[in-house]
């Protein structure tokens, strides 16, 4: 629990003051990376085509949520989960100026990436 000292003493996060247009940014422009970053860093949603679309509802200084809409016939992924859910993907450091917010999506972007290709390449040889 925070004091009323500690959340008097508070200071607003740095990023959430641009949060918004990150998000439209990348909504916008690289669906298909979110829909990477999610699949890499959650690996029980690595199902063939199972997110259809990954949309950034906010960023701050830790990481990103995001609305996942999934496979609407994919019920056996994650039985129960309803068709749109949100979830919380974070950063693998805080960031406190809009040029380090680039620079950790670029490198998870990468990550996840490189990592998809080792799949694909690993399945191909079998």
């Amino acid at each position: 629990s925070v004091t009323a000292e500690e959340y008097q003493n508070a200071k607003p996060d740095p990023i959430m003051a641009f949060g918004g247009h990150i998000a439209a940014h990348m909504n916008d422009d690289h669906m298909d990376s979110t829909i990477a970053m999610v699949k890499h860093y959650i690996p029980s949603l690595d199902a063939e085509n199972y997110i259809q679309a990954a949309e950034i509802t906010s960023v701050d200084s830790l990481g990103m949520y995001v609305k996942i809409t999934r496979d609407p016939d994919n019920d056996e992924q994650l039985p129960g989960q309803p068709k749109q859910f949100k979830l919380r993907l974070p950063f693998p450091r805080a960031v406190t100026e809009r040029k380090d917010v680039k620079t950790v999506i670029v490198e998870m972007t990468q990550a996840s990436m490189g990592a998809m290709q080792e799949k694909a390449a690993a399945s191909s040889d079998n």
